[in-house]
């Protein structure tokens, strides 16, 4: 039968799993923004035109990237919420740790 600090020990290994794993996601979510904005860039830059126009024909030639960057973000996001909820199911081991130790009269 596995404990509550057992149940906290691995949360903890997973919140710093999911804390790696959103390192990685918002450095890919940089690298997708950069990418976008060069290529935009060099789209707008040789597009022919009013400003206006051109700036519209650099983003219908860089959609490809704009929708890896606007992935990449809302994987960003996702995983923020992933270790918030991690954060909070600790908190709540902890406070049923301690209302156990309180019940077999432990408390410390």
């Amino acid at each position: 039968m596995t404990t509550v600090l057992d149940h906290l020990q691995s949360i903890s290994r997973d919140l710093d799993k999911a804390i790696d794993d959103l390192k990685t996601l918002e450095l890919a979510a940089e690298n997708a923004e950069a990418a976008y904005r060069v290529a935009k860039a060099k789209a707008f830059l040789s597009a022919e035109g009013p400003v206006q126009a051109r700036e519209h024909q650099a983003v219908l030639a860089t959609q490809t990237e704009l929708i890896q960057r606007g992935e990449a973000a809302a994987l960003v996001r996702v995983q923020v919420q992933r270790v918030k909820s991690l954060h909070a199911r600790i908190d709540v081991g902890r406070t049923v740790a301690s209302a156990e130790r309180l019940l077999a009269g432990v408390v410390t």
